[in-house]
């Protein structure tokens, strides 16, 4: 009869299934809703990415912040990723130059939500990152919402889902009326998810049907909202995504192939030459879209050593430009890096752009081949649409991409270097210890018996 002690707690590990639970599904989409900037048809210039419902967002960030602070064990356990400890260093730095400012009420209360948000992703780590997997899925299913709100608003309201170019160009772009959006996050919205879903069908993730619906309505919301730094920015991440994933030097060729193709369709195509253009001329084309003449006086103000480290002060992403005899002209920084200077200094350049090399680094190292294309995707948008759009300074969809491309490459790491550990050292259970029969004693040489 073979005896065994009972388990010692935490040396056994159960299997956690992968299928993420819907209480966290909701939760997740309810915090890719809370950062997406709501920007209202009247009220939000066009072009820009400003939101005129900040205190519905804290609202509910904040709602979410208490489920999820309810929901959780204590004494629970958790990790975090290198780039949001780099996003906390980058919170505190911001929190300090804020006090500086005449009024630091809304950098204060922006800063307040970067903070409460990475502090979800340290609460969400075991239910949703420990299997990165979950999250991706739930990232996927949190932007195939948002898009359905787009294409219902379409019929809802369909009179207010047009929006015009105007001084832009010509024709009408797409824009959110259910869930106010204007036309570049709507065509965010569509690429992050026809990125992932592309993804997913290539590795089995998805089966057939829903994942060509998911690409089917990425790229009607791409093309309808005409917007070309979502489809280059998702391009680029797709093209990565291949050429990290792909073993031969066929596969890596047949990627870079396909751009080239693509490229010179919208070249020779008419209509995707037109698409392409928007009805701009080539002086548009050049200064893209007029990003050019903000960006131009970014760089050539002149400014003291102090306001070049710590920046003007968080939330002034506007720069205010004169021309001609009193013509004066508002104009959006649309560009992170440039943004992050203007606001906050060279020093949080610095910290955010060592926090961007940290992620990329986390997603070479994924060994999973699907966690590293999804890392891929999310991480080459974030790097070419950071150049045209600003969003990496504060809690936006933006930086919620690079967190999330972070942690799962992050956790996949991790998950992969445990199982190594448990392969070179297998549980073994302690020896059952029995009696050891008493043998005769023998007498000691010169010793006289009894």
């Amino acid at each position: 009869m073979t005896l065994t002690a009972p388990v010692v707690p935490g040396t056994t590990t159960t299997k956690v299934s992968e299928k993420p639970t819907l209480f966290w599904m909701i939760l997740w989409c309810l915090l890719v809703l809370g950062v997406q900037p709501w920007s209202s048809r009247a009220a939000a210039p066009q072009g820009t990415t400003g939101s005129t419902n900040s205190l519905m967002k804290g609202a509910l960030l904040g709602a979410i912040f208490l489920v999820v602070l309810a929901a959780t064990r204590p004494g629970f356990r958790t990790r975090i990723s290198p780039v949001t400890n780099l996003y906390v260093v980058y919170v505190l730095f911001a929190t300090a130059t804020g006090f500086l400012l005449a009024d630091p009420t809304g950098p204060l209360l922006r800063l307040a939500r970067l903070m409460i948000g990475l502090i979800l992703l340290f609460l969400l780590w075991r239910p949703l990152i420990q299997v990165p997997e979950r999250l991706i899925r739930a990232h996927l299913w949190a932007h195939a919402l948002l898009a359905a709100t787009v294409l219902l608003s379409v019929i809802y309201v369909p009179e207010q889902a047009w929006r015009p170019l105007s001084s832009f160009g010509t024709g009408f772009r797409l824009q959110g009326v259910i869930i106010p959006m204007l036309p570049p996050r709507v065509g965010e919205v569509g690429a992050i998810m026809l990125g992932l879903a592309i993804v997913a069908l290539v590795a089995r993730k998805l089966s057939f049907i829903p994942a060509t619906a998911l690409i089917g309505a990425g790229l009607v919301l791409v093309a309808l909202s005409r917007t070309r730094t979502a489809a280059a920015a998702i391009a680029f991440g797709l093209v990565l995504a291949l050429l990290l994933t792909r073993k031969t030097w066929m596969g890596r060729i047949l990627t870079l192939g396909v751009p080239g193709l693509v490229g010179l369709m919208f070249l020779v195509v008419p209509s995707l030459h037109t698409w392409l253009l928007r009805g701009q001329g080539t002086r548009q084309i050049a200064s893209l879209s007029g990003r050019t003449t903000s960006w131009q006086y970014v760089l050539d103000e002149e400014v003291s050593l102090q306001t070049a480290i710590i920046g003007h002060g968080l939330g002034n992403k506007r720069v205010l430009l004169r021309r001609g005899e009193g013509d004066i002209d508002v104009m959006a920084i649309d560009n992170s890096w440039l943004g992050l200077y203007w606001e906050t200094g060279l020093l949080a350049v610095t910290i955010v752009g060592i926090a961007m090399i940290v992620a990329w680094i986390s997603v070479l190292r994924a060994p999973t081949p699907y966690v590293k294309a999804c890392g891929a995707v999310l991480l080459g948008y974030v790097s070419v649409a950071s150049l045209n759009e600003s969003g990496l300074s504060d809690l936006s969809s933006m930086t919620l991409h690079l967190l999330v491309a972070a942690a799962v490459c992050d956790s996949d790491r991790l998950r992969q270097r445990s199982r190594a550990a448990a392969q070179q050292k297998p549980y073994e259970p302690l020896p059952l210890l029995l009696p050891v029969q008493q043998q005769p004693k023998v007498p000691k040489p010169g010793s006289s018996p009894r």
